[in-house]
């Protein structure tokens, strides 16, 4: 879909499928003789429809397309510190939190095995999982029975 639209007012003078379309209307009905004859100078523009980013990555979780999605939302942060851990001085958190995906990704979705595996208190599995979802939105589609 191509616009032809006002450079300065914004105003959308006639719009069709083909940017030839566009311009053949601009020239049967600004074009008299010689002279171009228009109210204001025009551009053409090719119309698309505008997503918002919340919009855009609930298509790709849709799509399952993960890892775009994660480097859209986490940028160019460490890994390690931005999924599994708030900080660098906390290793023991960030192996927490990659034994409780690991349980988690090998199939075992009831929270108190996955807690007698690693170890650890039924809410520190319940908390973990709530903050690995935030950044592996595959994990939020298994789902975890308590």
């Amino acid at each position: 879909m191509f616009r032809l639209i006002g450079n300065v007012s914004k105003k959308v003078y006639h719009e069709a499928e083909n940017a030839s379309d566009v311009n053949k209307w601009r020239l049967n009905n600004f074009t008299r003789g010689y002279q171009y004859d228009a109210p204001e100078a025009m551009v053409i523009v090719k119309a698309n429809a505008v997503k918002s980013q919340k919009e855009y990555l609930n298509d790709l979780l849709d799509e399952g397309k993960y890892e775009e999605y994660r480097r859209i939302t986490i940028g160019n942060y460490s890994r390690d510190i931005e999924i599994y851990g708030s900080g660098k001085d906390k290793p023991k958190l960030i192996n927490r939190r990659k034994k409780i995906e690991k349980l988690f990704r090998q199939g075992i979705t009831n929270t108190a095995e996955i807690a007698s595996k690693a170890h650890i208190a039924r809410s520190t599995v319940n908390f973990d999982l709530r903050e690995l979802r935030k950044t592996y939105p595959e994990l939020r589609q298994k789902g975890s029975r308590s």
